[in-house]
This record gives structure tokens, sequence and C-alpha cells, in this order.
């Protein structure tokens, strides 16, 4: 008796894998990054368009109004999350390379965010 072996041949086993695992994988990672550089950049602009204040001779958006170190390191945080973002989506050929500036971008969004809610916490619970 000849008996059939279960085992999938190496083509199959190739497709399962990019099917399964790497494409989505690539194609979360690709849409995470290009939606942080869209998120970023926009926020940017936004935040350099929207009314402002002249506080000790530089301009703060008004949400920002008597706290203008807050502003400038929301800006930061949102400027190097476009940096890491965009870097990130450059630099796809080299994973390790890549991975740091994804992390980078992450942690500068959340820094971004983080200090957006300080803001607006200060605004809200203990006015000027």
């Amino acid at each position: 008796m000849n008996s059939v072996s279960p085992e999938k041949s190496l083509q199959e086993r190739l497709f399962q894998f990019l099917s399964k695992v790497l494409i989505p994988n690539l194609i979360a990672t690709l849409c995470s990054m290009k939606s942080m550089v869209y998120i970023s950049s926009t926020t940017a602009t936004i935040s350099m368009i929207i009314p402002q204040d002249i506080v000790d001779g530089r301009p703060v958006p008004v949400f920002f109004r008597g706290r203008p170190t807050i502003y400038h390191i929301f800006l930061s945080c949102t400027l190097f999350a476009f940096l890491g973002s965009f870097s990130s989506l450059m630099v796809q050929h080299k994973p390790k390379v890549e991975r740091v500036f994804r992390i980078y971008a992450v942690a500068s969004m959340i820094c971004a965010l983080v200090t957006l809610l300080y803001a607006t916490v200060l605004r809200y619970v203990a006015p000027l």
C-alpha cells in the first residue's frame, strides 16, 4: 500500500504564510504608518491655522492660551510623530531600522495625545 503524505508542498506552505501572516501584518503596518503621517501632518497644519493669541511675542493657539510651553511640547511631539512614521515608510527594506522608527512614531504620538489631554485638563479644571 502506498500512503499519501498529509504534508503540504513548499508552494502551499509559502502561499499560506504569505496570505495569513506576512501580507496582513505588512498591510496593517503600512496603513497605521500612513494614517499616522496624515494625522500628524494635519494636526500640525491645523494648529497653525486656528485662531491664535500672541504670548511673549509668539503665536499660541487659543486652546493653549497662557501655556505656550505646553503648546510647543505638543507641536514638537506631533512633528516627531510625523518624522518617525514617514521615516518608517521610507526604510521598509531594513526591518530593524523600520521598527525603531515605528516605535519612535508611536511613542511621539502618545506623548502628543498626553500633552493635549493635560492641556485640556488644565484649561477646564484649573483655568488661569
